[in-house]
């Protein structure tokens, strides 16, 4: 058995949720590494974040703009993150159980800025996850000086980071550029035989990393896919509603900008949904609703135009054509369910799938956000 994985480097992954969703949901991934999530703590909610079905671990940087790594496993896989594991602040480690059999996975991202500390202080971390048994681990290491073919480097930090790879018995999968020239996205494992099918595919919207997409082999069957869902059509709409009257947002929301209203409302909201809405499970189904047969399709025909273009084929224009044909379509497909969903509320008052929010501030502009379950509709003078 395998678990089909996927490497990102995003460069903002909160704008390009829409693109992750359906490359998961096209080549029917089962784990997502990214790193330069470029999240924040502060302004970015799990529920903007999440893909239906997965467990998402994040670790976002703190203080600084930029940086950042995640890692989404499949429910099915029972995903633990792992603390501890040593003193560097953009990396991620995760265990996941199949049957008996226990994998770390690990995401780790290097910025080209780091100080010596920094280095330090992964290369620390690095030996302490050395100590698990099984281990895939990707990430951006930003090495551009070091050559894998002969495991050579022309830095110090280059040679003790090679130094720290072979002490570990680790194995390097990837061998081609997946930023122009250079190979800065690795792929590592305990086990040679742990990787197979590794291919640097095409780049993840805007960012100029290339992709990297893999199967680590595992030795015991998978569990059937099963995840839990929220019903929302048992939920308790009364209480909810009751709560939502007796809340003095006026008090909550007052000398607040727009993003820490949100913030306030996200997280009541959050509670809400874990008091009310019960949960049950049920068989995995990753397909965005907004997903269509030609997205899926325009997805497949990219990647293959891709791939022509990496042999020396003349595909070029055709794979930007694709490029821009994705982006459209994926656009078009959310902006069409979003609409026939609005319309579903008007002819059934008892659908609940979107809440639009009005936070009429001082300008009389009305900001929108269609992003949850309820109708909230809020005036609030600031």
């Amino acid at each position: 058995m395998f678990i089909k994985c996927m490497y990102i480097n995003a460069r903002s992954l909160s704008a390009k949720m829409d693109k992750l969703q359906g490359y998961v949901s096209t080549y029917d991934v089962d784990a997502v590494f990214v790193t330069q999530t470029w999240f924040n703590d502060q302004n970015i909610g799990e529920r903007e974040i999440a893909i239906p079905g997965f467990q998402c671990f994040r670790q976002d940087r703190v203080n600084r703009i930029g940086g950042g790594v995640a890692i989404y496993i499949k429910t099915t896989f029972h995903g633990v993150r792992l603390e501890d594991v040593g003193p560097f602040k953009e990396a991620l480690w995760c265990r996941i159980m199949i049957g008996e059999e226990q994998i770390v996975l690990g995401v780790v991202y290097r910025s080209p800025s780091s100080t010596q500390e920094d280095v330090d202080m992964m290369i620390q971390t690095l030996e302490r996850a050395a100590q698990n048994r099984r281990i895939v681990f990707t990430g951006d290491f930003n090495y551009p000086d070091i050559n894998w073919e002969y495991m050579t480097g022309e830095t110090p930090n280059s040679r003790n980071f090679i130094e720290t790879i072979q002490e570990s018995f680790w194995y390097q999968h990837v061998q081609e550029p997946t930023r122009e020239s250079n190979i800065l996205d690795l792929v590592f494992s305990s086990e040679e035989e742990m990787i197979e099918e590794l291919e640097v595919a095409e780049t993840f919207g805007s960012s100029d990393h290339n992709c990297v997409s893999w199967k680590t082999i595992v030795t015991r069957g998978i569990e059937e896919k099963t995840c839990k869902y929220e019903d929302w059509k048992r939920a308790d709409w009364t209480k909810m509603k009751e709560e939502i009257a007796e809340t003095n947002w006026e008090e909550l929301f007052h000398g607040k900008d727009v993003q820490c209203m949100w913030n306030i409302f996200t997280n009541i909201y959050e509670k809400q949904v874990e008091k009310y809405v019960p949960k049950q499970e049920r068989k995995l189904h990753q397909r965005p609703k907004w997903m269509t047969k030609e997205v899926r399709r325009l997805i497949r025909k990219k990647r293959k135009a891709w791939k022509e273009y990496k042999r020396g084929n003349s595909w070029s224009d055709c794979y930007k054509s694709l490029q821009a044909q994705v982006k459209v379509k994926m656009k078009e497909a959310k902006r069409n369910t979003e609409y026939l969903l609005s319309e579903k509320i008007k002819e059934d008052p008892k659908f609940h799938s979107v809440v639009v929010i009005f936070i009429i501030v001082t300008t009389g502009e009305p900001i929108v956000i269609i992003n949850a379950t309820i109708v909230l509709i809020i005036n609030i003078n600031i």
